[in-house]
């Protein structure tokens, strides 16, 4: 028999028990039990009076419980929207989060800008879910995209996304640390994305605990200030790029203009400019990157 008379019943308990302060949850409370029933809102807000078929009410608590105990929802469902699709995420891969998506827009836009529809090599750097690979697949299916990731179980996870959306075939996969893999292959790119770990190393145990103690470490460490890896990838920028070439990355709160002057102290052409995300932080820093010359591809 089923712990819940009606799906009411478990919609308000579930966002009592994850409420915090008196607020009940109920964007939580709803995900959890729509996913446990495998319902769209439609339904959900219609069959309110239904009882929850017990092995939907058996799924639902032990999620609940898990989400109380600070366990992320979306490893919990194994799923997360982004870009207007859906992504399968679980531990092994850093949960997409919606700053990403300016990325993804930066790119789009300024990559479009400056190539028009001429076929470009995109490389994505810590690929992890695979969301922007991805997305960038399937918004410009002339564009080649390489996604690297040093993680073969996060690698995993992106080409089971990728599968889904359909553009597995048209990704090239290589497990490798940054940019090394194109490196090696005496391959050049005309744009370069990355969503890097930029946490410094003494505030994660400070972060949520949902954060902290559930999603990868290798996917949150940039080291000491957060800019290592940032450091790393310009650092191989000059092996890689074509001539023009587009960079972006996403940053963390109050690293933009470090990011920026690592970037323009290439021996290049550099013109920098910053996005701020919808909280007025600056989150995405971009680079037109011109007059390179090296010797073929």
């Amino acid at each position: 028999m089923s712990a819940f008379s009606s799906v009411k019943k478990a919609y308000r308990w579930a966002a009592e028990r994850l409420g915090e302060q008196g607020e009940p949850a109920w964007f939580e409370s709803e995900l959890l039990l729509r996913s446990a029933l495998e319902w769209d809102r439609t339904r959900f807000f219609t069959r309110m009076d239904e009882p929850v078929p017990e092995e939907a009410a058996d799924r639902f608590q032990t999620w609940v419980m898990r989400a109380a105990a600070g366990e992320p929802l979306q490893y919990l469902i194994g799923e997360q929207a982004f870009f207007g699709r859906s992504f399968r995420v679980d531990p092994s891969v850093l949960i997409p989060r919606p700053e990403t998506e300016i990325l993804v827009e930066r790119v789009l836009a300024e990559a479009d800008r400056i190539f028009g529809r001429r076929p470009v090599r995109v490389v994505d750097i810590g690929t992890g879910s695979g969301a922007i690979a991805v997305t960038l697949a399937c918004e410009r299916p002339h564009w080649e995209v390489w996604a690297i990731d040093l993680s073969p179980q996060a690698l995993a996870t992106a080409q089971a996304n990728a599968a889904r959306h359909g553009v597995e075939s048209r990704i090239v996969w290589r497990q490798g640390d940054l940019l090394e893999p194109l490196v090696t292959s005496g391959k050049h790119a005309q744009v370069v994305v990355s969503n890097p770990p930029y946490i410094p190393r003494d505030v994660i145990p400070t972060l949520a605990k949902r954060v902290r103690d559930f999603e990868p470490v290798l996917a949150l460490d940039g080291g000491i200030d957060g800019l290592d890896v940032y450091r790393r990838i310009v650092g191989q920028l000059p092996d890689v790029l074509d001539d023009p070439a587009l960079v972006a990355m996403e940053v963390g709160a109050g690293q933009s203009d470090a990011v920026a002057e690592m970037l323009q102290q290439l021996p290049m052409e550099v013109r920098v400019d910053v996005t701020d995300d919808l909280a007025g932080i600056p989150r995405v820093v971009c680079a037109n990157i011109q007059k390179i010359r090296h010797d073929g591809d």
